[in-house]
């Protein structure tokens, strides 16, 4: 058997040796921090905020956060303390048994039910609030808008003029007698294989249904929209997903998810707005922006100026550099004197700015991604200065959706009430001051 004087000895000898094991823990941390510092792509707190709800959400989570801090720094100070006070030590009496200290149990009891239900009271208005809308503000008709997600893309569709969405995702199954009807409204007929122009998938084998289904679905109405549907008469929706979600600045947005395929998640960081799409359900969120794009893409911190082109070109491996977008306008140089110049030209078309080589062919256009190719054209055409800007704002799926999850990425374009009124809702209709008719949705 080890004696007393034995048995101190190798526990100050463990502490010895476990003491350069920690000091390397640390060391490495420390690096790790240093390294990490010093990357542009690293945040260490939350992205910047541009919705009227998040600053409540912030509030939340800063609360939260604050809380659990000082809770975990008391306990691991009781910690340490406990370890060091009550260390082996073989002249020390034995320990007697307790019953505890009800008072104290009490106390910690009692003061984190508290703090719960305030946090809990708090939060549940702020959700009630984004999932439902402030039902207290009526001062504007929420801009309403349907996001389908599929893999890999986001679609987006516009209640027209009457705030109302139609149907969609509604898809023929192989024993319907007839097929959905067309946008006139008159019977549709459709042709698949060697079966010409049947009245519905009932008309073919099983099997061939299926096939049927869904080369109606890819070539006639990938979204499932029934056209027949008075509420969506006057939607505003594009069959193909990938084009960009705009929505209006300081004026209530509400937005109805679903999915065509499996669950997503439709997540602005920028918005504080997350939630799930689900296949056969509609979620709903609602939300207030702050400020439009072009104000948050002219401040400082997202806008980069380069002089010296070969370091732009250098700069596009840096991940961050080669997500931001090309700024061109009326004031960028050179500019091209005619058509078939080389310079900064105006496409009426289009309705935007755009660089053109010694042949009037488009290099770039305002609002795309540089790339070094892109780079040592405008070099060649005189160009000594570019600036880029970080786009905002992102739109990503937070669901493991597929292989091309990943890349399941989209854009929203924050606008003036003003714009969005004339790209998706008469004027007559915003004037109106009509009551608000909400859709019918299944809530989750």
């Amino acid at each position: 058997m080890l004696s007393h004087k034995s048995e101190r000895t190798s526990t100050g000898g463990t502490r010895w040796r476990a003491a350069p094991a920690v000091v390397f823990r640390a060391t490495c941390a420390a690096a790790l921090l240093s390294i990490a510092g010093r990357a542009d792509a690293v945040s260490w707190w939350l992205p910047a905020n541009y919705s009227r709800h998040g600053v409540e959400m912030d509030y939340l989570f800063t609360l939260v956060f604050i809380i659990t801090s000082v809770v975990m720094l008391g306990v691991f100070a009781a910690m340490v303390y406990f370890l060091v006070r009550y260390r082996h030590d073989p002249n020390r009496k034995k320990a007697h048994f307790t019953h505890g200290n009800t008072k104290i149990e009490m106390l910690w009891t009692i003061v984190p039910a508290i703090i719960l239900i305030v946090i809990s009271l708090y939060s549940k208005g702020v959700w009630d609030r984004y999932r439902h809308g402030d039902e207290v503000d009526h001062s504007a008709k929420p801009a309403r808008l349907l996001v389908i997600g599929q893999q890999f893309q986001w679609n987006v569709v516009y209640a027209g003029p009457d705030g109302k969405l139609g149907r969609y995702l509604v898809y023929p199954k192989p024993t319907d007698r007839v097929w959905p009807k067309n946008a006139d409204g008159t019977a549709k007929t459709f042709s698949f294989g060697k079966y010409q122009d049947t009245k519905g998938p009932a008309d073919m084998p099983f099997d061939d249904a299926l096939g049927a289904i869904n080369a109606y679905i890819d070539q006639e109405n990938p979204l499932g929209k029934v056209f027949d549907d008075p509420d969506g008469k006057d939607d505003n929706f594009d069959p193909q997903p990938g084009r960009p979600i705009e929505i209006p600045k300081g004026r209530p947005v509400e937005v109805q998810l679903s999915s065509k395929d499996v669950i997503h998640d439709f997540f602005l960081p920028n918005m504080r707005v997350k939630l799930d799409a689900v296949p056969g359900l509609r979620g709903v969120l609602n939300f207030t922006a702050t400020q439009t794009s072009k104000e948050v893409q002219g401040l400082p911190e997202n806008r980069r100026t380069y002089t010296d082109l070969d370091a732009l070109a250098a700069s596009l491996a840096d991940p961050v550099v080669a997500t931001m977008l090309l700024d061109v306008n009326e004031k960028s140089q050179p500019k091209a004197p005619d058509a078939k110049s080389a310079g900064t030209a105006f496409d009426r078309n289009a309705g935007e700015w755009k660089y053109n080589d010694k042949e009037g062919k488009t290099i770039i256009r305002e609002g795309q991604p540089l790339t070094k190719e892109r780079v040592a054209q405008l070099k060649a055409i005189g160009v000594k200065e570019i600036t880029i800007y970080r786009p905002q704002f992102d739109l990503v799926c937070e669901e493991l959706c597929g292989q091309g999850h990943g890349k399941m990425q989209g854009r929203v374009i924050v606008i003036t009430p003003e714009e969005f009124v004339q790209k998706y809702e008469t004027a007559s209709d915003s004037a109106s001051g009509k009551a608000d008719d909400r859709t019918a949705v299944t809530r989750r």
